[in-house]
Protein backbone atom coordinates (compact mmCIF):
# COMPACT_ATOMS: atom_id res chain seq x y z
CA UNK A 1 0.00 0.00 0.00
CA UNK A 2 2.71 2.47 0.99
CA UNK A 3 4.71 1.49 -2.09
CA UNK A 4 1.89 2.78 -4.31
CA UNK A 5 1.99 6.14 -2.55
CA UNK A 6 5.77 6.35 -2.86
CA UNK A 7 5.61 5.67 -6.60
CA UNK A 8 2.77 8.17 -7.11
CA UNK A 9 4.74 10.89 -5.31
CA UNK A 10 7.77 10.51 -7.57
CA UNK A 11 6.18 12.85 -10.07
CA UNK A 12 3.01 13.82 -11.88
CA UNK A 13 3.48 11.25 -14.64
CA UNK A 14 3.71 8.44 -12.09
CA UNK A 15 0.58 9.63 -10.30
CA UNK A 16 -1.36 9.91 -13.56
CA UNK A 17 -0.20 6.50 -14.75
CA UNK A 18 -1.16 4.71 -11.54
CA UNK A 19 -4.44 6.55 -11.24
CA UNK A 20 -5.48 5.80 -14.81
CA UNK A 21 -4.47 2.16 -14.42
CA UNK A 22 -6.69 1.85 -11.36
CA UNK A 23 -9.57 3.53 -13.15
CA UNK A 24 -9.47 0.96 -15.95
CA UNK A 25 -10.20 -1.87 -13.50
CA UNK A 26 -13.53 -1.45 -11.65
CA UNK A 27 -12.34 -3.13 -8.46
CA UNK A 28 -9.34 -0.81 -8.25
CA UNK A 29 -11.12 2.52 -8.64
CA UNK A 30 -10.40 3.18 -4.98
CA UNK A 31 -6.69 3.18 -5.84
CA UNK A 32 -7.28 5.94 -8.40
CA UNK A 33 -9.34 7.97 -5.96
CA UNK A 34 -6.77 7.55 -3.19
CA UNK A 35 -3.90 8.66 -5.42
CA UNK A 36 -5.82 11.73 -6.61
CA UNK A 37 -6.67 12.60 -2.99
CA UNK A 38 -3.05 12.13 -1.92
CA UNK A 39 -1.85 14.49 -4.65
CA UNK A 40 -4.46 17.07 -3.58
CA UNK A 41 -3.45 16.76 0.08
CA UNK A 42 0.26 17.01 -0.60
CA UNK A 43 0.56 19.27 -3.65
CA UNK A 44 -2.69 21.20 -3.82
CA UNK A 45 -5.71 21.65 -6.03
CA UNK A 46 -3.94 22.41 -9.32
CA UNK A 47 -1.75 19.29 -9.37
CA UNK A 48 -4.63 17.23 -8.03
CA UNK A 49 -7.00 18.52 -10.71
CA UNK A 50 -4.59 17.55 -13.47
CA UNK A 51 -4.34 13.99 -12.16
CA UNK A 52 -8.11 13.92 -11.65
CA UNK A 53 -8.85 15.00 -15.24
CA UNK A 54 -6.67 12.25 -16.66
CA UNK A 55 -8.34 9.75 -14.33
CA UNK A 56 -11.78 10.79 -15.51
CA UNK A 57 -11.00 9.73 -19.09
CA UNK A 58 -11.30 5.95 -18.53
CA UNK A 59 -14.08 6.53 -15.99
CA UNK A 60 -16.03 8.48 -18.61
CA UNK A 61 -15.70 5.57 -21.02
CA UNK A 62 -17.01 3.24 -18.31
CA UNK A 63 -20.03 5.49 -17.74
CA UNK A 64 -20.78 5.47 -21.47
CA UNK A 65 -20.83 1.67 -21.69
CA UNK A 66 -22.14 0.74 -18.23
CA UNK A 67 -24.24 3.77 -17.34
CA UNK A 68 -23.17 3.81 -13.68
CA UNK A 69 -21.64 7.11 -12.50
CA UNK A 70 -21.02 5.99 -8.90
CA UNK A 71 -17.28 5.38 -9.32
CA UNK A 72 -16.83 8.78 -10.93
CA UNK A 73 -18.77 10.60 -8.21
CA UNK A 74 -16.69 8.79 -5.57
CA UNK A 75 -13.41 9.84 -7.21
CA UNK A 76 -14.48 13.46 -7.67
CA UNK A 77 -16.07 13.60 -4.23
CA UNK A 78 -13.01 12.25 -2.43
CA UNK A 79 -10.80 14.76 -4.27
CA UNK A 80 -13.06 17.58 -3.04
CA UNK A 81 -12.94 16.20 0.50
CA UNK A 82 -9.14 16.08 0.33
CA UNK A 83 -9.09 19.73 -0.71
CA UNK A 84 -11.45 20.69 2.12
CA UNK A 85 -9.24 18.84 4.60
CA UNK A 86 -6.11 20.47 3.16
CA UNK A 87 -7.37 24.04 3.48
CA UNK A 88 -9.30 23.68 6.76
CA UNK A 89 -7.40 20.91 8.58
CA UNK A 90 -10.81 20.09 10.09
CA UNK A 91 -12.22 16.58 10.04
CA UNK A 92 -15.57 17.92 11.24
CA UNK A 93 -15.92 20.20 8.20
CA UNK A 94 -14.75 17.32 6.04
CA UNK A 95 -17.58 15.20 7.47
CA UNK A 96 -20.13 17.95 6.78
CA UNK A 97 -18.88 18.17 3.20
CA UNK A 98 -19.11 14.38 2.94
CA UNK A 99 -22.82 14.54 3.72
CA UNK A 100 -23.45 17.20 1.08
CA UNK A 101 -21.46 15.40 -1.61
CA UNK A 102 -23.19 12.10 -0.84
CA UNK A 103 -26.61 13.69 -1.30
CA UNK A 104 -25.46 15.06 -4.65
CA UNK A 105 -24.00 11.68 -5.66
CA UNK A 106 -27.26 9.93 -4.80
CA UNK A 107 -29.30 12.41 -6.84
CA UNK A 108 -26.89 12.12 -9.78
CA UNK A 109 -27.25 8.34 -9.66
CA UNK A 110 -31.04 8.58 -9.43
CA UNK A 111 -31.47 10.87 -12.43
CA UNK A 112 -28.67 9.71 -14.73
CA UNK A 113 -28.60 5.94 -14.19
CA UNK A 114 -32.28 4.94 -14.24
CA UNK A 115 -31.63 1.57 -15.90
CA UNK A 116 -28.94 0.63 -13.40
CA UNK A 117 -31.12 1.89 -10.55
CA UNK A 118 -33.98 -0.31 -11.73
CA UNK A 119 -31.75 -3.40 -11.62
CA UNK A 120 -30.48 -2.65 -8.11
CA UNK A 121 -33.92 -1.79 -6.73
CA UNK A 122 -35.38 -5.03 -8.10
CA UNK A 123 -32.49 -6.93 -6.52
CA UNK A 124 -33.11 -5.08 -3.25
CA UNK A 125 -36.79 -6.04 -3.37
CA UNK A 126 -35.90 -9.66 -4.13
CA UNK A 127 -33.62 -9.83 -1.09
CA UNK A 128 -36.42 -8.50 1.12
CA UNK A 129 -38.83 -10.96 -0.45
CA UNK A 130 -36.50 -13.80 0.52
CA UNK A 131 -36.72 -12.48 4.08
CA UNK A 132 -40.53 -12.42 3.87
CA UNK A 133 -40.54 -8.62 3.81
CA UNK A 134 -42.76 -7.23 1.09
CA UNK A 135 -42.44 -3.65 -0.18
CA UNK A 136 -43.54 -1.71 -3.24
CA UNK A 137 -41.13 -0.33 -5.82
CA UNK A 138 -41.23 3.30 -4.66
CA UNK A 139 -40.49 2.40 -1.04
CA UNK A 140 -37.68 0.10 -2.12
CA UNK A 141 -36.24 2.82 -4.35
CA UNK A 142 -36.26 5.40 -1.56
CA UNK A 143 -34.57 2.99 0.85
CA UNK A 144 -31.98 1.93 -1.69
CA UNK A 145 -31.09 5.51 -2.63
CA UNK A 146 -30.64 6.33 1.05
CA UNK A 147 -28.34 3.37 1.52
CA UNK A 148 -26.54 4.31 -1.69
CA UNK A 149 -25.88 7.79 -0.30
CA UNK A 150 -24.55 6.32 2.94
CA UNK A 151 -22.33 3.94 0.96
CA UNK A 152 -20.96 6.82 -1.08
CA UNK A 153 -20.26 8.75 2.11
CA UNK A 154 -18.29 5.92 3.67
CA UNK A 155 -16.45 5.25 0.41
CA UNK A 156 -15.37 8.86 -0.13
CA UNK A 157 -14.39 9.35 3.50
CA UNK A 158 -12.47 6.06 3.65
CA UNK A 159 -10.53 7.10 0.53
CA UNK A 160 -9.51 10.37 2.18
CA UNK A 161 -8.58 8.47 5.35
CA UNK A 162 -6.29 6.23 3.29
CA UNK A 163 -4.78 9.19 1.44
CA UNK A 164 -4.15 11.01 4.73
CA UNK A 165 -2.54 7.88 6.18
CA UNK A 166 -0.31 7.63 3.12
CA UNK A 167 0.68 11.28 3.52
CA UNK A 168 1.49 10.71 7.17
CA UNK A 169 3.54 7.59 6.43
CA UNK A 170 5.59 9.38 3.80
CA UNK A 171 6.06 12.81 5.33
CA UNK A 172 4.82 12.94 8.96
CA UNK A 173 5.06 9.52 10.62
CA UNK A 174 2.64 9.18 13.54
CA UNK A 175 0.65 12.29 12.67
CA UNK A 176 -2.31 10.40 11.24
CA UNK A 177 -2.98 8.48 14.45
CA UNK A 178 -3.10 11.72 16.41
CA UNK A 179 -5.47 13.30 13.89
CA UNK A 180 -7.79 10.31 13.68
CA UNK A 181 -8.05 9.97 17.45
CA UNK A 182 -9.16 13.61 17.65
CA UNK A 183 -12.12 13.19 15.27
CA UNK A 184 -15.14 14.15 17.35
CA UNK A 185 -18.65 15.38 16.55
CA UNK A 186 -18.99 18.46 18.72
CA UNK A 187 -22.31 19.46 20.38
CA UNK A 188 -23.42 21.86 17.63
CA UNK A 189 -22.73 19.26 14.94
CA UNK A 190 -24.47 16.49 16.91
CA UNK A 191 -27.49 18.70 17.54
CA UNK A 192 -27.68 19.60 13.87
CA UNK A 193 -27.63 15.93 12.87
CA UNK A 194 -30.36 15.10 15.38
CA UNK A 195 -32.56 18.00 14.24
CA UNK A 196 -32.14 16.98 10.60
CA UNK A 197 -33.05 13.39 11.47
CA UNK A 198 -36.19 14.51 13.29
CA UNK A 199 -37.13 16.73 10.33
CA UNK A 200 -36.67 13.80 7.92
CA UNK A 201 -38.92 11.61 10.07
CA UNK A 202 -41.53 14.35 10.45
CA UNK A 203 -41.79 15.20 6.75
CA UNK A 204 -41.52 11.56 5.59
CA UNK A 205 -40.84 10.57 1.98
CA UNK A 206 -38.64 11.44 0.24
CA UNK A 207 -36.64 13.10 3.03
CA UNK A 208 -36.50 10.07 5.30
CA UNK A 209 -34.19 8.37 2.81
CA UNK A 210 -31.38 10.54 4.25
CA UNK A 211 -31.66 9.23 7.82
CA UNK A 212 -29.07 6.43 7.34
CA UNK A 213 -26.67 8.97 5.81
CA UNK A 214 -26.99 11.25 8.85
CA UNK A 215 -25.65 8.49 11.10
CA UNK A 216 -22.37 8.35 9.19
CA UNK A 217 -20.52 11.23 10.95
CA UNK A 218 -21.57 9.84 14.32
CA UNK A 219 -20.33 6.36 13.41
CA UNK A 220 -16.97 7.80 12.32
CA UNK A 221 -16.73 9.79 15.55
CA UNK A 222 -17.60 6.69 17.57
CA UNK A 223 -14.99 4.68 15.69
CA UNK A 224 -12.36 7.32 16.44
CA UNK A 225 -13.41 7.16 20.09
CA UNK A 226 -12.95 3.38 20.16
CA UNK A 227 -9.46 3.72 18.68
CA UNK A 228 -8.64 6.46 21.19
CA UNK A 229 -9.79 4.30 24.11
CA UNK A 230 -7.72 1.39 22.81
CA UNK A 231 -4.62 3.58 22.66
CA UNK A 232 -5.37 5.31 25.98
CA UNK A 233 -5.82 2.01 27.82
CA UNK A 234 -2.91 0.44 25.92
CA UNK A 235 -4.91 -2.71 25.21
CA UNK A 236 -3.07 -3.45 21.96
CA UNK A 237 -4.16 -4.78 18.60
CA UNK A 238 -6.19 -7.67 20.02
CA UNK A 239 -8.78 -5.21 21.33
CA UNK A 240 -9.24 -3.65 17.91
CA UNK A 241 -9.36 -7.04 16.19
CA UNK A 242 -12.15 -8.20 18.51
CA UNK A 243 -14.00 -4.93 18.02
CA UNK A 244 -13.90 -5.11 14.21
CA UNK A 245 -14.98 -8.76 14.26
CA UNK A 246 -17.97 -7.75 16.38
CA UNK A 247 -18.67 -4.84 14.04
CA UNK A 248 -18.67 -7.14 11.00
CA UNK A 249 -20.60 -10.09 12.38
CA UNK A 250 -22.94 -8.25 14.76
CA UNK A 251 -23.32 -5.01 12.83
CA UNK A 252 -26.96 -4.48 13.83
CA UNK A 253 -25.86 -4.33 17.49
CA UNK A 254 -22.44 -2.68 17.33
CA UNK A 255 -23.41 0.12 14.93
CA UNK A 256 -25.95 1.63 17.38
CA UNK A 257 -23.27 1.36 20.09
CA UNK A 258 -20.94 3.49 17.94
CA UNK A 259 -23.70 6.06 17.42
CA UNK A 260 -24.48 6.17 21.15
CA UNK A 261 -20.80 6.51 22.02
CA UNK A 262 -20.47 9.42 19.60
CA UNK A 263 -23.53 11.14 21.08
CA UNK A 264 -22.18 10.79 24.62
CA UNK A 265 -18.72 11.95 23.60
CA UNK A 266 -20.20 14.83 21.62
CA UNK A 267 -22.13 16.26 24.55
CA UNK A 268 -20.00 15.11 27.50
CA UNK A 269 -16.50 15.05 25.94
CA UNK A 270 -15.72 11.61 27.36
CA UNK A 271 -12.13 11.74 26.17
CA UNK A 272 -11.36 14.79 28.24
CA UNK A 273 -13.12 13.27 31.24
CA UNK A 274 -11.08 10.08 30.90
CA UNK A 275 -7.89 12.13 30.73
CA UNK A 276 -8.83 13.94 33.94
CA UNK A 277 -10.06 10.71 35.61
CA UNK A 278 -13.64 11.96 35.95
CA UNK A 279 -15.16 8.77 34.54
Amino acid sequence: MRALAEIAMRGRAYAIGLSMAGAVLPLLTWVSASIVSLVVLRKGAIDGSIVLLWTLLPLGVAIYFIGDPSSTTAVIGSAILAYVLRITVSWELTLVTTLLLSVIASLVFQYTASDVLLVFVNLYMEIHKQLSLEMNYESAKEQFLGLFAMGQAYTMFAIVILARWWQSQLYNPGEFKTEFHQIRAKPVFVSGLLLLSVACIFFGDPLNRWIPLLTMPLAVSGLAMVHWIGDFRRVGGVWMLIFYLLLIFFFQYTYPVLISLALLDGYLNLRQRLLTNKV
